[in-house]
Protein backbone atom coordinates (compact mmCIF):
# COMPACT_ATOMS: atom_id res chain seq x y z
CA UNK A 1 0.00 0.00 0.00
CA UNK A 2 1.11 3.04 -1.12
CA UNK A 3 0.83 5.73 1.83
CA UNK A 4 2.73 8.55 0.57
CA UNK A 5 0.38 11.77 -0.15
CA UNK A 6 -0.06 12.94 -3.28
CA UNK A 7 -0.79 16.47 -4.10
CA UNK A 8 -3.36 17.96 -6.30
CA UNK A 9 -2.69 19.10 -9.90
CA UNK A 10 -5.96 20.89 -11.02
CA UNK A 11 -5.16 20.28 -14.03
CA UNK A 12 -6.42 16.52 -13.77
CA UNK A 13 -9.77 17.36 -12.85
CA UNK A 14 -10.53 20.64 -14.32
CA UNK A 15 -9.82 22.21 -18.20
CA UNK A 16 -9.09 26.01 -18.44
CA UNK A 17 -8.63 28.22 -21.11
CA UNK A 18 -9.73 31.87 -21.56
CA UNK A 19 -13.48 31.61 -22.08
CA UNK A 20 -13.92 28.11 -20.57
CA UNK A 21 -13.59 25.82 -17.38
CA UNK A 22 -14.97 23.00 -17.86
CA UNK A 23 -14.83 19.50 -15.67
CA UNK A 24 -12.06 17.65 -17.35
CA UNK A 25 -13.69 14.46 -19.32
CA UNK A 26 -16.97 16.48 -19.15
CA UNK A 27 -19.02 18.36 -21.03
CA UNK A 28 -19.81 20.35 -17.85
CA UNK A 29 -19.02 23.67 -16.70
CA UNK A 30 -17.47 24.68 -13.56
CA UNK A 31 -20.14 27.10 -13.33
CA UNK A 32 -23.13 24.09 -12.92
CA UNK A 33 -21.29 22.92 -10.18
CA UNK A 34 -20.81 25.91 -8.59
CA UNK A 35 -24.59 27.11 -8.87
CA UNK A 36 -25.71 23.85 -7.41
CA UNK A 37 -23.18 25.11 -4.37
CA UNK A 38 -24.54 27.99 -4.28
CA UNK A 39 -27.67 26.64 -4.16
CA UNK A 40 -27.49 24.90 -1.09
CA UNK A 41 -26.47 21.83 -2.09
CA UNK A 42 -23.56 19.45 -0.95
CA UNK A 43 -21.24 17.52 -2.65
CA UNK A 44 -23.16 14.20 -2.05
CA UNK A 45 -26.25 16.48 -3.70
CA UNK A 46 -24.08 17.89 -6.47
CA UNK A 47 -23.01 14.15 -7.43
CA UNK A 48 -26.34 13.05 -7.61
CA UNK A 49 -27.72 15.85 -9.92
CA UNK A 50 -24.41 14.53 -12.13
CA UNK A 51 -24.00 10.83 -11.49
CA UNK A 52 -21.40 10.35 -14.29
CA UNK A 53 -18.88 12.73 -12.21
CA UNK A 54 -17.19 11.03 -8.58
CA UNK A 55 -17.31 12.38 -5.29
CA UNK A 56 -14.12 13.22 -5.45
CA UNK A 57 -14.36 15.45 -8.60
CA UNK A 58 -17.21 17.26 -6.53
CA UNK A 59 -14.58 17.80 -3.66
CA UNK A 60 -11.78 19.12 -6.17
CA UNK A 61 -14.07 21.61 -8.08
CA UNK A 62 -15.57 23.25 -5.26
CA UNK A 63 -11.83 23.62 -3.24
CA UNK A 64 -10.69 24.85 -6.05
CA UNK A 65 -13.87 27.16 -6.42
CA UNK A 66 -13.63 28.26 -2.51
CA UNK A 67 -9.71 28.83 -2.86
CA UNK A 68 -10.42 31.38 -5.93
CA UNK A 69 -13.67 32.34 -5.06
CA UNK A 70 -13.97 35.94 -6.42
CA UNK A 71 -12.00 34.72 -9.84
CA UNK A 72 -14.62 32.11 -10.48
CA UNK A 73 -17.32 34.20 -9.51
CA UNK A 74 -15.72 37.14 -12.07
CA UNK A 75 -15.50 34.52 -14.97
CA UNK A 76 -19.35 32.81 -14.59
CA UNK A 77 -20.43 37.08 -14.37
CA UNK A 78 -18.59 37.23 -17.83
CA UNK A 79 -20.19 34.22 -19.38
CA UNK A 80 -23.53 35.33 -18.02
CA UNK A 81 -23.52 38.56 -19.96
CA UNK A 82 -21.57 36.92 -22.58
CA UNK A 83 -24.38 34.25 -22.95
CA UNK A 84 -26.94 37.20 -22.81
CA UNK A 85 -25.21 39.47 -25.52
CA UNK A 86 -25.71 36.17 -27.70
CA UNK A 87 -29.11 35.87 -27.27
CA UNK A 88 -30.42 39.82 -27.44
CA UNK A 89 -28.00 39.15 -30.96
CA UNK A 90 -29.79 35.85 -31.72
CA UNK A 91 -33.34 37.72 -31.40
CA UNK A 92 -32.24 40.75 -33.42
CA UNK A 93 -31.61 37.81 -36.52
CA UNK A 94 -34.29 37.11 -38.81
CA UNK A 95 -36.02 34.45 -37.50
CA UNK A 96 -36.22 30.74 -39.27
CA UNK A 97 -39.22 29.95 -40.92
CA UNK A 98 -40.52 27.39 -38.39
CA UNK A 99 -39.99 29.88 -35.43
CA UNK A 100 -42.21 32.32 -37.86
CA UNK A 101 -44.77 29.69 -38.04
CA UNK A 102 -44.64 28.72 -34.16
CA UNK A 103 -45.19 32.24 -32.99
CA UNK A 104 -48.02 32.79 -35.48
CA UNK A 105 -50.04 29.94 -34.28
CA UNK A 106 -48.81 31.04 -30.32
CA UNK A 107 -50.62 34.28 -31.44
CA UNK A 108 -53.48 32.79 -33.15
CA UNK A 109 -54.25 30.78 -29.70
CA UNK A 110 -53.39 34.02 -27.82
CA UNK A 111 -56.11 35.84 -30.15
CA UNK A 112 -58.52 33.21 -29.70
CA UNK A 113 -58.36 32.46 -25.97
CA UNK A 114 -58.84 36.84 -25.63
CA UNK A 115 -61.95 37.02 -27.92
CA UNK A 116 -63.10 33.92 -25.38
CA UNK A 117 -62.54 35.98 -22.67
CA UNK A 118 -64.17 38.80 -23.53
CA UNK A 119 -67.19 37.32 -24.36
CA UNK A 120 -67.52 35.07 -20.96
CA UNK A 121 -66.13 38.11 -18.89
Amino acid sequence: MDSKLKPINIEDYLEIQPNMMRLKGYRIGIEHIVRCYQEGFTAEQISQEFPGISLTNIYVILAYYLQNKSAIDKFINQQIFFTEQQMKQDDQKTPLPVVKRLRSIKNQKEKVKNENTFFTG
